[in-house]
């Protein structure tokens, strides 16, 4: 309900930059606790590089809390990559320099540029759960995500597919090597306590 005011008023990049300090701050107590393996993936957006120096924000709160930058995964929509206004691209590779991994997030779900991927370099490209919906055209759809997966994977990114929902889903993402899985068939949006009762004490 406040988020579209947010939007609307210009002060949505004060939210995020709060949320990516609860966020710095929880992997600052997991490390402490010796779980240096679990991270967490904040969302930047097309906002946050036009309202503040994203990248001071996001390295100043590594440094304070004494975290590992790997571990804090930057998700940036494909919308925010294509306007380019703001020196997105430089500021990614200095992101990666620093040693964050950086994920092209929702690709797929707008007006996806081949020639984006060409002149840019992530880590992780993340596609949109779009493919993995109900459709009259499921082979075509599989189609296309084999091949996006297959580019993603020549250019050296790994891939993430969000929106699995089925062991069918699970079976045939597997069988065109897809990296790693996203959706509802492994968990629901959970509480910080919740996932910390479950995966703490998994090695």
């Amino acid at each position: 309900d406040f988020i579209e005011v947010f939007e609307r008023t210009g002060l949505i990049y004060r939210l995020d930059k709060f949320v990516w300090e609860l966020a710095v701050k929880k992997l600052a107590q997991w490390q402490k606790a010796g779980r240096n393996s679990l991270y967490i993936s904040i969302n930047i957006s097309t906002k946050d590089f036009y309202y503040m120096d994203v990248y001071k924000t996001i390295t100043s709160l590594v440094e304070k809390y004494h975290i590992i930058p790997s571990t804090l995964k930057l998700e940036i929509t494909e919308t925010a990559l294509m306007t380019g206004a703001s020196g997105e691209l430089d500021i990614i590779q200095q992101f990666r320099q620093y040693g964050f991994q950086v994920e092209i997030d929702d690709f797929g779900s707008g007006y996806s540029s081949l020639n984006m991927l060409k002149e840019i370099h992530v880590n992780v490209l993340k596609v949109d759960m779009v493919f993995l919906r109900k459709t009259t055209e499921v082979e075509r759809s599989r189609k296309i995500l084999r091949t996006i997966i297959s580019l993603a994977q020549e250019l050296g990114m790994e891939t993430i597919v969000e929106g699995v929902e089925t062991s069918d889903q699970l079976e045939f993402l597997k069988s065109i090597s897809c990296d790693i899985f996203q959706g509802y068939y492994f968990a629901k949006p959970m509480e910080v306590t919740q996932f910390e009762e479950i995966y703490m004490h998994k090695k």
